[in-house]
């Protein structure tokens, strides 16, 4: 089964090809204005239609995790329909400057190799109902603030469920979303910016080296058989990466980008 897995890599492994065919990907995407598009996948999360999942006071059982990994897996069919070799990257924020910049490269470029608009850069949103019309920004801080390795090994020390997912969440994920700033600090609008897609990578990945060590730990069982809407799938669906048909390769090769 593991020859037949994609393998999704760090940003700062990509090839110039894969950052050439991941660029594409999202430039075909955002040119569709049906439920193929960009515009359509980004929607489901905040406005408008507000299917995302975080952990709050009224929502113990925590579907932030399940979620999330079944709305990139969709997002990455939808991609994969455009440009069939790809696959989501994770954005590795523990990595400082000079081994990677803080927002990576591929995203901070405002154009592509060739002169024309980078789709990674930005997205623009066209909504009526809110009535939101502005092209997605970012107003990083500085790298230091981004959380480390060492924040990293912290949360994944954590052996149950329910304290791990909220760790994750609330110590690393949010984190990341504030220091970019822009669209990215505001839930509504967070998934029109490109790099939202390698931010939650980067957090689905995690949860799988989590699981690597404790397999589903604590997870209740009537967690389980929850639908994650608007996908046809229940928490069970998602708890293997590989069932999914991905997997997460190694982060060892690191070069500047």
């Amino acid at each position: 089964m593991a020859d037949n897995l994609r393998i999704r890599k760090a940003v700062h492994n990509l090839s110039d090809s894969e950052v050439s065919a991941f660029r594409d990907a999202y430039g075909q995407m955002q040119a569709i204005t049906d439920n193929r598009g960009y515009a359509y996948f980004a929607g489901l999360h905040g406005v408008p239609n507000w299917y995302c999942q975080h952990s709050t006071d009224t929502a113990p059982a925590y579907y932030f995790l399940p979620w999330h990994r079944a709305y990139l897996y969709n997002l990455e069919l939808a991609v994969r329909s455009r440009v069939p070799d790809v696959t989501l990257p994770w954005w590795d924020w523990t990595l400082r400057p000079p081994r990677q910049s803080a927002i990576p490269k591929i995203f901070a470029d405002r154009t592509d190799g060739s002169g024309a608009a980078n789709p990674l850069y930005s997205f623009r949103i066209n909504l009526t109902n809110p009535s939101i019309h502005h092209a997605t920004t970012r107003k990083p801080g500085s790298p230091d603030d981004l959380p480390a390795q060492t924040d990293v090994d912290d949360v994944l020390s954590t052996g149950d469920w329910t304290d791990f997912t909220l760790a994750l969440e609330n110590r690393l994920h949010n984190l990341v979303h504030g220091w970019v700033g822009g669209d990215m600090g505001i839930v509504a609008v967070a998934a029109f910016d490109p790099i939202f897609y390698s931010h939650h990578c980067m957090i689905d990945r995690l949860w799988w080296l989590w699981q690597v060590r404790n397999g589903n730990g604590s997870m209740p069982d009537d967690l389980l058989d929850t639908v994650l809407p608007p996908f046809n799938m229940k928490v069970r669906d998602v708890l293997s990466v590989n069932t999914l048909g991905y997997d997460y390769a190694a982060a060892q090769a690191v070069v500047p980008i």
